[in-house]
């Protein structure tokens, strides 16, 4: 429908999560030229907000406060992916009259999600309130270790560069939806995984020539197996310089790519007629480690790198997002820049400021034994695998507190952004800092922070073994297995 014949009527809205997106690769946030220019357009369109974190470095916890307006651990959601995303499904539709799409249906919308990223499809039970699904399987990852066979086809793609994940087809699928004539608005979410390890984009955003990226492919089975990541978080792993560049040479590509595609996104909704009637919001769901403080991907952290997020809205309403600091303030933000008077949501963040929860691996007994053997664990990395971690923002200053309350460490951005020396709590802290820290912890003891972290071993014994393999290489898919 064109603009005009949908005046005065609610705007539709598109929301784009671009995952793995950390927001310093993107022109609007400091990247160099060229490195997003249909985002720095839509910024310049609307506006780009300047310090908006997620609520949690990975993604299931971080969509559950995108869509409900509330801290995953307060629903028993946030715990390390080793689980099935089927553990979820229950408690996400449980969630349904907070679910941003459910609450969105029952103001005139229809609501359509698609979804490359198997935590937050169906399995999950994300597509609870949605009138419409898709989860689309991406195509690059599961040669990614496996037998010598699945390792020569996955030197091959390298080589080749003909495979994205799920982005094609998903420009595909989002121009059927367009071919809907309908009278009632839409709320599209998506998600796509192109930025997400092991960043080997396709030609012609390759990034670089055949013996680099064959390089950087070998390097992914090294490095960015679920294993290697966590075992680089634990300090035994080192991932050598030149690797390092690499993926972060073909990470860049990765973003070029995907920033294209949301390009051509936008041209078909300007094509239908419908864009100027479009709220668009573009964010990330967290961010990624490329090396900084010896940390790769996003796992067993709560850094700046994972926690601080893009978020480009332009459209009808956008500026209802400006001064928005966290994730969780989403669904809020949307039903205001729409002018939805019923809702759920509250306008605050749940402790006064953004809050972020990594919450440990569900690991029995004999399993832990068994890693701590494996791996030659001393005392140090086990607390590191196994304890939560939560930290508050205010400003420049982080503070972060372990399993135990006494346990915490302040951190001055500005100073130190790779968050290496924390601030000795011995010290007497004063100025800025000192100002901050009583409200700091406020937000670290308020109740829906601190809920306990179930720590008991969640299955899938109800589950069909045909299914049950289908999940696990799904999950290999996306490096958590």
């Amino acid at each position: 429908m064109s603009s005009a014949g949908r005046r005065g009527a609610l705007p539709n809205v598109v929301l784009m999560v671009l995952d793995a997106v950390r927001a310093d690769a993107l022109e609007p946030y400091g990247a160099p030229r060229g490195s997003s220019p249909v985002l720095a357009k839509l910024a310049r369109q609307g506006l780009a907000v300047p310090d908006v974190r997620a609520t949690a470095a990975w993604t299931l916890p971080s969509h559950t406060a995108m869509f409900t307006g509330t801290l995953a651990r307060s629903l028993g959601l946030g715990q390390a992916p080793n689980q099935t995303p089927q553990s979820a499904a229950g408690t996400v539709r449980a969630e349904r009259d907070r679910l941003l799409a459910a609450v969105l249906s029952q103001a005139g919308y229809v609501s359509r999600g698609l979804t490359t990223n198997v935590w937050v499809g169906p399995r999950a039970g994300f597509d609870a309130g949605f009138d419409e699904f898709v989860e689309l399987t991406t195509s690059r990852h599961g040669a990614l270790g496996g037998s010598l066979r699945s390792r020569l086809s996955w030197m091959r793609e390298a080589v080749s560069a003909r495979a994205d994940d799920g982005a094609r087809e998903a420009q595909q699928v989002l121009r059927t939806w367009l071919g809907r004539a309908s009278d009632a608005p839409f709320f599209w979410f998506i998600n796509v995984v192109e930025c997400h390890s092991p960043y080997l984009p396709p030609k012609p955003y390759a990034g670089a020539g055949a013996f680099t990226r064959v390089r950087a492919a070998h390097e992914a089975q090294q490095y960015l197996t679920f294993e290697a990541i966590v075992r680089t978080a634990l300090g035994q792993v080192t991932i050598p310089p030149g690797a390092l560049e690499r993926m972060r040479l073909l990470y860049a590509s990765s973003l070029r790519y995907v920033d294209r595609w949301m390009g051509d996104m936008l041209g078909a909704l300007q094509t239908a007629g419908v864009l100027d009637d479009t709220l668009v919001v573009v964010c990330s769901d967290h961010g990624e480690n490329l090396g900084e403080g010896g940390k790769i991907a996003h796992s067993m952290s709560l850094d700046d790198r994972l926690l601080r997020v893009p978020l480009v809205v332009a459209g009808p309403g956008c500026e209802a997002f400006g001064g928005m600091r966290s994730l969780v303030e989403l669904p809020f933000r949307i039903a205001q820049a729409v002018r939805l008077r019923e809702h759920p949501w509250d306008a605050g963040l749940p402790a006064g400021l953004p809050v972020a929860q990594w919450d440990p691996f569900v690991l029995t007994e004999p399993a832990l034994a068994e890693l701590r053997n494996q791996w030659q664990l001393d005392d140090g990395a086990v607390r590191q695998l196994t304890e939560p971690l939560t930290c508050a923002i205010a400003g420049e200053f982080k503070l972060m507190r372990g399993a135990d309350p006494e346990q915490e460490w302040l951190y001055d951005l500005r100073a130190d952004p790779l968050e290496l020396t924390p601030i000795r709590g011995g010290e007497s802290i004063s100025g800025r800092a000192g100002d901050l820290i009583g409200e700091l912890r406020a937000a670290l003891n308020h109740p829906d922070v601190q809920s306990s972290v179930d720590t008991t071993t969640a299955g899938a014994e109800d589950l069909a073994a045909e299914e049950t393999a289908d999940i696990e290489r799904r999950m290999r898919l996306m490096g958590y297995l």
